[in-house]
């Protein structure tokens, strides 16, 4: 069974021009994303959007996969990937809510500012246990725009105009407590400022690090 996308005409016509946003805080981001998985095996990238978290972890592990339920996005992902002359990422257009690999597959998981515009995030949390190695790393940067009264006002404005559409406005201790009921235990947990270079204010972003928790 595939899932649809929520937001599927917003990333759709998000796609082409979703890299031409820079932003160093986005690139220390992936930097500290890149410095916490190390230099592992096999790496899944839900929610992988244009690849830019998978063309950089691609440079660091032996295998990358980038999972993405939007086409349009999987296509300027896999352009990127060969223009950046990578050929260690393969791509999925799929649904988290359905991960097509086998039990225990990947050695980290990153899920970077997806899990709110998922209206269930827990199915793609128990599908991600489900694949992730017993002693895996889940890296889950995700916005949190209840973090404060200001971040859900400025949020609440952009959304108004771009017609983006999230399913939940964590605060960093909601989505901690998701991670938590899905099997995981938090390791780190850090609340970040993300501000690109054409905003005056940046957004809230929570930067969580968990282990898979197996039952005996």
């Amino acid at each position: 069974m595939m899932v649809f996308n929520e937001n599927a005409s917003f990333w759709a016509k998000s796609a082409r021009d979703f890299d031409k946003q820079t932003s160093q805080d986005r690139d220390a981001l992936v930097d500290r994303i890149c410095s916490d998985i190390g230099q592992v095996d096999r790496v899944l990238d839900v929610g992988a959007g244009t690849g830019v978290v998978s063309r950089a972890l691609a440079r660091h592990v032996s295998q990358v996969d980038a999972v993405d339920m939007e086409p349009e996005m999987i296509a300027v992902a896999r352009q990127n990937a060969v223009v950046s002359v990578l050929r260690n990422i393969t791509f999925h257009t799929r649904s988290a809510y359905e991960l097509c690999f086998s039990l225990r597959t990947f050695d980290a998981v990153v899920i970077l500012n997806s899990l709110h515009v998922m209206k269930t995030p827990e199915v793609a949390l128990r599908e991600v246990h489900r694949v992730i190695k017993p002693s895996g790393l889940l890296v889950v940067p995700t916005y949190c725009h209840a973090e404060t009264e200001e971040n859900l006002k400025l949020y609440q404005q952009w959304a108004s105009k771009s017609g983006h559409r999230s399913f939940h406005v964590f605060t960093c201790g909601d989505l901690c407590a998701l991670i938590t009921r899905c099997g995981f235990e938090v390791r780190e947990k850090d609340v970040v400022e993300i501000r690109y270079e054409q905003q005056a204010r940046g957004m809230i972003l929570g930067y969580v690090v968990a282990s898979p928790v197996f039952r005996q």
